[in-house]
């Protein structure tokens, strides 16, 4: 059917392209179907490059084996660190921009958003002993970083000696305090040497491709 007066084109079943756009509504998550959102959620998460697909190659360099080889047989993809760094970062959104966009009645803008939207929970109200009554908001509620370094599997109270539970005692931030702590611990109070200046990365941001006969082309 056409839209603004251009054609849509239907590759799979509900699944729609227009000028380089894609709507994909084949797959869906029910708010009961727990494994499926899961499933999505992993989808949506998963990191650019796959940690089993990137392994030390050599003269220091990291190979990035392909899931597919390319048309000309290269199956493997060599850079220094460096220039790995600077190509995922370059992926990475700007500050404030926006990476997920909605159309229709879910755009921001659409009056019939409000129709569809799923409504807020009631405001709570807590009573104190002694004190007034303080109103409450029940839903999203802030996560201190100990609590989201737990998604990594990294439990970063848990005591490496006797595997006991931490807790923050102070934040120490006066200079003096500080050194005092660490020499109480008996760690260095002065901070290490600054080390020298690196030279540029030596392989100049080249990517060299590894083919299935084990030739190098840059």
């Amino acid at each position: 059917m056409p839209l603004a007066g251009k054609p849509l084109h239907f590759d799979k079943p509900l699944c729609a392209s227009l000028d380089g756009f894609t709507l994909h509504a084949a797959t869906r998550a029910g708010g009961l179907d727990t494994r499926a959102r899961e499933a999505l959620l992993k989808y949506v998460l998963r990191p650019p490059i796959a940690q089993e697909r990137v392994t030390h190659g050599p003269d220091g360099l990291v190979r990035i084996l392909l899931k597919h080889p390319f048309a000309d047989g290269t199956v493997a993809i060599d850079l220094d660190p460096l220039s790995l760094l600077s190509r995922l970062a370059a992926s990475v959104s700007a500050p404030r921009t926006h990476t997920v966009r909605y159309a229709g009645v879910l755009a921001s803008a659409s009056n019939r958003r409000p129709r569809i939207i799923p409504k807020p929970l009631p405001v709570k109200v807590v009573e104190d002993a002694g004190a007034s009554s303080e109103p409450k908001r029940a839903g999203c509620r802030y996560r201190s970083w100990a609590e989201l370094l737990r998604t990594l599997g990294i439990d970063a109270f848990a005591c490496p000696d006797c595997q006991g539970r931490m807790r923050i005692l102070a934040l120490v931030r006066e200079p003096d305090e500080v050194r005092r702590f660490l020499k109480v611990l008996g760690e260095p109070t002065e901070p290490p040497k600054r080390a020298p200046a690196r030279g540029p990365p030596y392989w100049a941001s080249r990517a060299l491709r590894i083919r299935s006969g084990g030739a190098d082309a840059a």
